[in-house]
């Protein structure tokens, strides 16, 4: 396999992601990059959309929220091509998922049921539903394109993210063993062996019925986790 284009990765916040000229090529991508990889596993309308608008992005990030862009330059005069996209945002918890094994399976609900009635302590009940977390890794696309698969892109831009959060709490002057947990939402049956693969681990599952994410079926989401440590910045 040739290699492909050499590519660099910049950080934008979400208002200045809204600047930028090519950020309908951002949005055209994303779309491309989950009509493809979301086909194969579980079933999704053909003409699935990830982002309806190219301001979309920047307001499910919010203000604290920032994308990070695998740019290919094409020259002075030209724009740069968008070849792949990651971001982070804060995460936002609903604590309705089910705890799990180390495996992802769900634990026996009747099994449950009879260690949540030896506890009396109902906020440590409540805890074991909840998957608690700082920020959530959101929108991860390449291109459908074999030039940028398989090159690790995505792990690069996951990366970047996580160290762009290791700097600003650094700016915050937060003490260095206070970890940050990078969380992601993921379908089992879909990416769940990618995400494991880069290292993060399962905190708990949900089903969703057809017609989330636009699904055209049954799904297991689940919640995933990856501890980064301050430290690793020094």
């Amino acid at each position: 396999m040739q290699p492909g284009p050499a590519f660099h990765i910049k950080l934008y916040t979400s208002a200045e992601l809204l600047s930028q000229p090519w950020l309908p090529d951002l949005t055209s991508m994303v779309n491309a990059s989950y009509r493809v990889s979301h086909t194969s596993k579980i079933k999704f309308p053909e003409d699935k959309i990830r982002l309806s608008s190219d301001s979309q992005l920047s307001k499910e990030i919010g203000p604290d929220g920032f994308t990070a862009v695998a740019l290919v330059d094409s020259g002075p005069d030209h724009k740069p091509e968008v070849i792949g996209t990651a971001s982070l945002k804060k995460w936002t918890d609903d604590g309705l998922w089910e705890p799990c094994n180390e495996a992802g399976n769900d634990i026996d609900s009747v099994v449950a049921e009879l260690a949540d009635e030896v506890n009396e302590d109902m906020d440590h009940v409540l805890e074991k539903h909840a998957c608690l977390g700082d920020y959530e890794v959101a929108v991860v696309a390449l291109p459908p394109d074999p030039r940028y698969r398989g090159r690790g892109i995505a792990g690069h831009l996951v990366r970047a993210c996580e160290e762009e959060v290791l700097r600003r709490h650094r700016v915050e002057d937060r003490h260095l063993s206070s970890p940050v947990r990078i969380m992601i939402r993921v379908a089992k049956e879909d990416t769940g062996a990618y995400w494991l693969k880069q290292g993060f681990s399962i905190l708990g599952s949900r089903k969703c019925a057809i017609g989330v994410w636009n699904a055209l079926e049954e799904f297991t989401m689940w919640a995933m986790i990856f501890i980064v440590l301050m430290y690793l910045l020094l």
